[in-house]
């Protein structure tokens, strides 16, 4: 009796999985719990069918047969079912890698996407950038040539106006030499006429000397100064009367009364520099600064005159040369 019930119960709860079998959809689309329910009836259906295998030796063959037949139903329907379930699980899983993929695949593409607008953007910014720089580059090279241009002119301007000013100076310093060149004239003429005087002076008392003095001494005679050069290197009585006779002359005593110079280079102002290297050295620099050199490097003004006339032929009666050896006299001046 107790066999009969067990199959009784075996068969309906066969008929209840059956039915949770038929009521499976046919897309796969299986729910979790859905399967643990057929897994919970397929081991209820194992349970009653292990119970019934332990019923007593003394049950019908037929009931035991029918029971080992159930049991073997049972497990057989339970193995198919298992596989059918792992085969829609298997194929559940591949459904949902080849969705993974393609969202995998659609992602890569978005980030590719997105890496290609982001390089797009940044190569539109890096040329706008360069466009910009390009443009600031212009304007800057415009503005200095711009200004290069102002600045020509202007230094055109000053150059002219600098020009115009030492054109003035020079025209001044002409007419300041013309006149210079008259007293000079008048200088000349002076010291001839003072020399002469002392001559003749002097003459006059060596005639007066007693005959024996003749006799027993050489007659000492004066030499007349042939040029201004010598005039200024012969320190003698006569000389130095004609030079303060010549200082009472109101435009001679500020040469002749002002300072001594210390030194030559600086004294001489540009525009006389100008003039003596155009007019006394023939337009050589070089010449006039060793000129400078030696007459700085003399001791005294007998020196200083020496070195300069064993080397230069000036006419001593052109103003230049008289301005220049006023400075050099000045330079020696104690």
């Amino acid at each position: 009796m107790q066999t009969k019930n067990l199959i009784k119960i075996i068969k309906a709860e066969a008929t209840v999985l059956v039915s949770m079998i038929e009521s499976l959809p046919d897309d796969g689309d299986i729910q979790p719990f859905a399967i643990e329910m057929l897994q919970s009836k397929i081991r209820d259906l194992n349970n009653i069918a292990v119970h019934l295998s332990s019923v007593g030796a003394d049950a019908a063959n037929d009931d035991n047969a029918a029971a080992i037949a159930a049991q073997e139903a049972a497990r057989k329907a339970a193995e198919e079912e298992e596989a059918r379930l792992f085969a829609e699980a298997e194929a559940e899983a591949a459904k949902r890698a080849e969705e993974l993929e393609a969202a995998r695949k659609a992602a890569e593409e978005a980030q590719r996407i997105a890496a290609q607008k982001a390089a797009d953007e940044a190569a539109r910014k890096a040329a706008a950038e360069e466009e910009a720089r390009r443009i600031a580059a212009e304007e800057a090279r415009k503005a200095e040539e711009n200004a290069r241009r102002i600045a020509a002119e202007e230094a055109s301007r000053k150059a002219k106006e600098e020009e115009a000013r030492r054109f003035a100076e020079a025209e001044a310093a002409r007419k300041a030499a013309e006149e210079e060149a008259k007293k000079a004239k008048s200088l000349a003429d002076m010291f001839a006429d003072n020399t002469a005087d002392v001559e003749q002076t002097y003459n006059a008392e060596n005639e007066q000397q007693p005959a024996a003095s003749a006799t027993t001494e050489p007659t000492k005679t004066e030499s007349k100064p042939s040029t201004l050069a010598e005039r200024f290197q012969q320190n003698t009585p006569s000389v130095n009367d004609v030079l303060a006779g010549l200082e009472k002359k109101a435009n001679l005593a500020s040469r002749f009364n002002s300072r001594p110079i210390t030194n030559l280079r600086k004294a001489i102002k540009i525009n006389d520099r100008i003039r003596f290297v155009n007019e006394l050295f023939d337009r050589d620099s070089i010449q006039y600064e060793q000129t400078i050199d030696m007459i700085e490097s003399s001791a005294n003004i007998n020196e200083a005159l020496d070195k300069l006339f064993s080397s230069r032929n000036w006419n001593q009666e052109d103003e230049t040369t008289v301005d220049f050896l006023e400075l050099v006299y000045q330079r020696f001046k104690s």
